[in-house]
């Protein structure tokens, strides 16, 4: 998600930050068409470390986020870049989706810790995720 980071880096944006976000530029570029549409809008799954996120929505105003998502470059204060990974019409299967795009993103970096605790530790950070 962010540019200037590196993918050690911590970031530090919230799931309401983010959300509220969403909704402001979504009512900016549809209006309250947009905005009304989007009411079920929930970022639901927010992870700091792979900067992976849920954003739940209807079917038929999911393409309003995923239309906007490509034009975004702020969050917050920070500079960032948004992309689409992945479209599921169930939660399971988008969940389905981050374990194995996680596992993938620890099997990629778990070469940048040397010790077997700070293995573990970013192992456990990266994993980490509530039950949906």
């Amino acid at each position: 998600m962010c540019n200037n980071r590196s993918d050690t880096d911590a970031f530090t944006l919230t799931s309401n930050n983010l959300t509220k976000f969403l909704r402001e530029k979504i009512e900016k570029y549809y209006g309250e068409f947009g905005l009304a549409s989007t009411l079920r809008l929930h970022v639901i799954y927010f992870n700091e470390k792979t900067r992976l996120c849920i954003i739940q929505t209807r079917h038929g105003p999911h393409r309003f986020v995923t239309s906007i998502l490509p034009l975004l470059t702020v969050a917050d204060t920070e500079t960032v870049r948004y992309r689409t990974l992945y479209v599921g019409a169930t939660l399971q299967q988008c969940q389905k989706f981050i374990v194995r795009y996680q596992q993938e993103y620890v099997n990629k970096m778990i070469g940048n810790y040397t010790g077997e605790a700070q293995r573990q530790r970013f192992v456990e950070e990266v994993t980490k995720m509530k039950q949906i």
